[in-house]
C-alpha cells in the first residue's frame, strides 16, 4: 500500500474540501470535455500540492491524461468496461482513495460510489448525486455564451482551489521539433457530417502547402477517416496520409507546427500541446467549445440557423459554405 503524504496545507495553499490525500478523479468520456478538464486538474493540484491524484481514464482517452504531469497516475479501462470491472481494478490498486470527483455519469463515477468511496463529489445534476456525497452547486452567471472549460473551473474553485489563473493553462514542455515543420490538415470531423467544410477547399490550401515546398504536410484521419483518403486522391506532390492510435497522434500535434481543421476531437489535443490551430467550425458555438489558448483561431459565419448543434445539415450548409479560403489561411497567418 502506498505511504500517505503529509496532508497538512502549506501556508500558501489553504487547505481544499477534499478529505485525505488520495484523490481519484473520472476522466470526461469524451475527447473535447476531457481537454476542457485538464486546467481544472491543474488547480487542484496547484492548490494541493501534498495530495496524490490519480485519474481513471478510459483507454481512448488516456494517451491525452499521460501528458499531464500535474497528475500522479493514470489507471486505464477498457472502453467497454462495466462499472464493476472498474470497481475491481480500483481496489486491486491497493490505493487508499479517501475522495472522488467526478463530472459526468460514467462507469467509474459508479464505481467510485460502488466501492464506497467516502468523499464523492461532483456537480449538483440529478443524473450525477445518486453516485456523490457532496453534491456541488456551481452557478453560472446570466450573460453572454461562456467557455465550457468554466464548468470545470467553477467547480474546484468552489473546493477552494484558485481556478482562474494562468498556471492552470500552462501546455506541456513541447518535444524537439523536426527541421522541416509541419502542418496537419483535418478535412473529417467525429462531429458528424455538417462539421465539415467542402472537401475541395481542403484541397486548395493542400496543395498550396506542398507546392510551397516550406513545411510538411500530414492529412489527418479522424473520425470519418475516409475523408482523408478522398482529399489525398485530389492532390499532386508530397505529404503522408497518418491514421494512428491516440499515441502516436499525440506526438505527431507535438511537432507540427500548426493545424487547419473542422470543429472536432483532436485539435482540442493540438491545442493542449501547444500546437496553433485554426479550427472552421459549422453547428458548434465557438464561444463554447473552442480549442483553448489565445493563440488558436475559430472561423465561424454566423447565419441565422446557426448554432443547430446538428451532426447533419437539413439545409444547404450555408455556414460551412459561405467560409472561404482566402479568410482560413488569413486566420493561419494571424497568431
Amino acid at each position: 500500500m502506498p505511504e500517505t503524504p503529509e496532508a497538512n496545507p502549506t501556508p500558501d495553499h489553504p487547505p481544499l474540501k477534499l478529505t485525505g490525500s488520495y484523490l481519484a478523479v473520472a476522466s470526461p468520456t469524451q475527447i473535447a470535455e476531457a481537454c476542457f478538464s485538464v486546467p481544472a486538474i491543474r488547480a487542484i493540484r496547484n492548490s494541493w500540492p501534498q495530495g496524490t491524484i490519480v485519474v481513471f481514464s478510459p483507454e481512448h482517452i488516456a494517451p491525452l491524461w499521460e501528458t499531464v504531469p500535474e497528475i500522479d497516475q493514470v489507471i486505464t479501462y477498457s472502453d467497454s468496461a462495466s462499472h464493476r470491472k472498474i470497481s475491481n481494478i480500483i481496489k486491486s490498486s491497493d490505493i487508499p482513495f479517501d475522495c472522488a470527483i467526478v463530472w459526468e455519469e460514467s462507469p467509474a463515477s459508479m464505481a467510485f460510489a460502488k466501492i464506497q468511496i467516502a468523499q464523492r463529489l461532483g456537480p449538483d445534476l440529478p443524473e450525477i448525486n445518486k453516485w456523490t456525497t457532496e453534491p456541488i452547486q456551481v452557478v453560472e452567471e446570466i450573460g453572454p455564451i461562456k467557455h465550457r472549460v468554466r464548468y470545470y473551473l467553477l467547480f474546484v474553485e468552489k473546493l477552494g482551489a484558485a481556478a482562474f489563473i494562468s498556471e492552470n493553462f500552462q501546455t506541456p514542455p513541447r518535444p524537439e521539433q523536426p527541421e522541416m515543420p509541419r502542418v496537419v490538415l483535418i478535412p473529417g470531423s467525429d462531429f458528424g457530417t455538417s462539421a465539415m467544410w467542402p472537401i475541395e477547399r481542403f484541397a486548395v490550401i493542400a496543395q498550396a502547402v506542398i507546392d510551397n515546398g516550406t513545411h510538411d504536410l500530414y492529412i489527418l484521419a479522424t473520425g470519418r477517416g475516409d475523408r482523408a483518403y478522398k482529399l489525398s486522391n485530389m492532390l499532386k506532390g508530397r505529404f503522408k496520409v497518418f491514421e494512428e492510435d491516440l499515441t502516436d497522434t499525440i506526438e505527431l500535434l507535438s511537432t507540427s507546427e500548426a493545424l487547419i481543421g473542422n470543429d472536432s476531437s483532436l485539435p482540442h489535443i493540438a491545442a493542449h500541446v501547444g500546437t496553433q490551430c485554426v479550427v472552421i467550425f459549422g453547428p458548434n458555438e465557438p464561444e463554447w467549445k473552442r480549442p483553448l489558448g489565445k493563440k488558436h483561431r475559430a472561423i465561424r459565419e454566423q447565419v441565422p440557423c446557426s448554432p443547430c448543434l446538428l451532426d447533419k445539415c437539413p439545409l444547404d450548409h450555408r455556414c460551412m459554405e459561405e467560409i472561404t479560403v482566402e479568410r482560413v489561411l488569413a486566420a493561419l497567418e494571424t497568431e
